[in-house]
């Protein structure tokens, strides 16, 4: 991975990656779980009792006690960058210890790792993916070990406060989002706004900070005849992302979470919901986005924006990585609306796990907590990648501060909204098809409402 935020590293990520998420990837995990058993799990997921917790910071001298080994590692493609710089401070504190990286494509470590974990060569680290498809399924077959010890041994759960439900389960791996703590990640990926101070700055206009700042602004900048939003939705993907920005300002963020985390009684078909999808028609009717959008992809939308057409870009913010030059562009997080908190589709990153099968299992522990510290957070930055642990971070560019500010401001907010198709095994092809079919007039806004909450309520009925 180059020494930016790409689209890739966002495990091509949430995005185009997630259309192996519906269907097929299904599929393939479902039997991969049946075939799954791990050492001390039974049908109904991890006995965290078979599991020694830590009461402090595994030292290199209980490490060296295991000899010299080879610590087996899986990561997707996008953390190279980052593991380059891990890697050699890592083997420096635990001598004794060879790392060994097998770097897969996102469809590809989402695809074999439940498999791979229930191997006899499964490795001692790995990442998963938050939600039912990855995650749920490793934890449902007692494939990886539970690490709320370690998380507080470290200061890793009081870091990050409330985010960490996004990493917790049951036991069984039926309940998302809270309970026990399976994984840990050292980086926060969001949704915002990207602007050209430039155009911006031409017509008297602020970077909005609300939602009523944010119509305003693009009312005038279509006035002046301005492309508002440069826009590129040829994945299905990029549509479904930008419009949390508009649902996130209009319905609690709490709420959404409870949806996607499958609590009962949620229900995504409500008011605010359909306001919000009223909004982002009439943003499309009132040409707002750029023309030929579903021909496009995100990719060349960002190269487009960073080439000076729009005077705003509503994306992740891995985008940074091509929407570069801190003399011309800015980023805020969402503006905030209704819902009162600044609130958009955003995660942490792919979490890291402990497989449940390592023999290794203190040079593993060193190994996830010294890539999710703080003192590890720097690095994180100088490969600009937006660490959730900013204190004493210092930001390469001033575009990456807009980056870091805004990602505080949404993890103090509680304004992380997950992702959409997070909710359900098939929810990825249920929510771009649909949001599709709605922006180009052929589905209405209460057909796709009811359709999502569908799936949503089959999805929670198998459960």
């Amino acid at each position: 991975m180059s020494s930016h935020i790409s689209a890739d590293r966002f495990r091509v990520s949430r995005t185009t990656g997630k259309k192996l998420g519906a269907g097929a990837l299904g599929v393939v995990l479902a039997t991969s779980l049946a075939a799954c058993s791990a050492p001390g799990a039974s049908s109904g997921g991890s006995d965290t009792s078979t599991f020694t917790k830590i009461t402090a910071p595994v030292t290199a001298d209980e490490v060296s006690k295991l000899g010299d080994i080879t610590l087996n590692v899986w990561a997707d493609q996008g953390e190279e960058d980052t593991l380059k710089l891990l890697e050699p401070l890592y083997e420096k504190e635990f001598s004794n210890v060879d790392v060994k990286i097998q770097y897969k494509s996102y469809e590809d470590l989402t695809q074999t790792v439940v498999n791979a974990m229930n191997s006899d060569s499964a490795p001692d680290v790995t990442q998963g993916n938050q939600g039912y498809a990855t995650d749920g399924t490793l934890v449902k077959a007692g494939l990886i070990r539970p690490l709320d010890d370690v998380a507080e041994v470290y200061g890793y759960a009081d870091a990050v406060g409330d985010a960490i439900s996004q990493l917790q389960w049951s036991d069984d791996g039926k309940v998302f989002g809270s309970g026990t703590t399976y994984g840990m990640s050292p980086d926060n990926q969001m949704v915002g706004v990207f602007y050209n101070k430039k155009i911006l700055s031409g017509l008297g206009i602020t970077p909005p900070t609300t939602f009523t700042e944010f119509e305003a602004a693009l009312a005038a900048v279509k006035a002046s005849g301005e492309q508002p939003i440069t826009f590129g939705n040829a994945d299905k993907t990029t549509a479904m992302q930008a419009f949390s920005v508009v649902q996130g300002a209009m319905t609690p963020a709490s709420d959404t979470v409870a949806w996607i985390t499958g609590q009962k009684g949620s229900d995504f078909n409500n008011d605010t919901n359909a306001a919000a999808l009223d909004t982002w028609t009439k943003w499309v009717s009132d040409g707002y986005l750029s023309p030929g959008y579903d021909g496009t992809s995100p990719d060349d939308a960002a190269n487009a924006f960073a080439a000076g057409t729009g005077a705003f870009y509503i994306g992740g913010n891995w985008h940074a990585g091509t929407i570069s030059d801190s003399d011309t562009f800015g980023f805020v997080a969402a503006p905030v609306g209704e819902s009162g908190t600044t609130a958009s589709s955003g995660s942490f990153g792919l979490p890291w796990h402990i497989g449940s099968k390592s023999k290794n299992e203190k040079a593993a522990i060193a190994f996830v907590a010294m890539i999710n510290s703080a003192d590890f957070a720097q690095n994180l930055a100088d490969v600009n990648r937006v660490p959730v642990q900013t204190k004493n971070v210092t930001a390469p560019t001033p575009l990456f501060s807009d980056l870091t500010v805004a990602s505080d401001e949404q993890l103090s907010n509680n304004g992380s909204l997950y992702w959409y198709d997070w909710a359900t095994d098939t929810m990825y092809d249920t929510f771009t098809s649909g949001l599709q079919e709605v922006m180009a007039g052929r589905t209405s806004s209460p057909d796709f409402l009811t359709t999502v909450q569908k799936n949503w309520t089959t999805f929670q009925d198998k459960r």
